[in-house]
């Protein structure tokens, strides 16, 4: 069984993950970006905002996994 504060202490990470890495594939899938005060556009019409969001999005995805993994290892190894 999971201990209960392994859980509590990796919510946070497993919602940036799980919302990150499903923000960055929709728009990697749909080829666009929403975009502020402009609404939907697509990889063509705003190719910066695509791919900052795009890195962002990746990156936290990469951070909150490697914090759970971290968590889980010094939970049961240090």
């Amino acid at each position: 069984m999971i201990p209960p504060e392994l859980i509590v202490g990796s919510i946070g990470n497993l919602f940036g993950f799980v919302f990150c890495l499903g923000y960055a594939i929709y728009t990697f899938l749909k080829k666009g970006v929403h975009v502020k005060g402009r609404g939907w556009k697509t990889k063509d019409e705003a190719p910066k905002s695509y791919y900052i969001t795009l890195g962002v999005m990746i990156l936290i995805t990469l951070f909150s996994f490697g914090s759970i993994i971290f968590r889980v290892y010094s939970y049961y190894y240090m």
